[in-house]
């Protein structure tokens, strides 16, 4: 139990030492590369056929698979076109109940 809370307190620390600007580029990263990831493996695919199919390296798919790869606008869109995904990024007002989500729909 002491572990656990140990662990929880660490994450809040973390967290309230890094700004909500970088919080939420950690959060939409991960959603970005979870999705990317997903994509391979529904398509049963390991990263080096699917850097084929995609166009690029393999290492770059590890890249984008990492969640530490900065997308720009053009190349998440581009992802998108090749997985037949629509992008779809919504803001809500920080006042707002809703946090802010991005969605990648099929």
């Amino acid at each position: 139990m002491k572990r656990t809370s140990s662990l929880e307190t660490l994450f809040k620390t973390l967290a309230s030492s890094l700004s909500i600007a970088t919080l939420n580029s950690i959060r939409l990263l991960t959603k970005i590369s979870t999705k990317i990831t997903m994509s391979r493996i529904d398509k049963k695919m390991n990263q080096t056929q699917f850097a084929k199919f995609m166009g690029v390296s393999q290492g770059m798919i590890s890249k984008w698979e990492s969640g530490d790869y900065n997308f720009t606008i053009k190349q998440l869109c581009e992802i998108c076109e090749k997985l037949e995904l629509t992008p779809n990024i919504e803001f809500q007002s920080q006042n707002s109940a809703t946090e802010y989500t991005p969605r990648f729909d099929a």
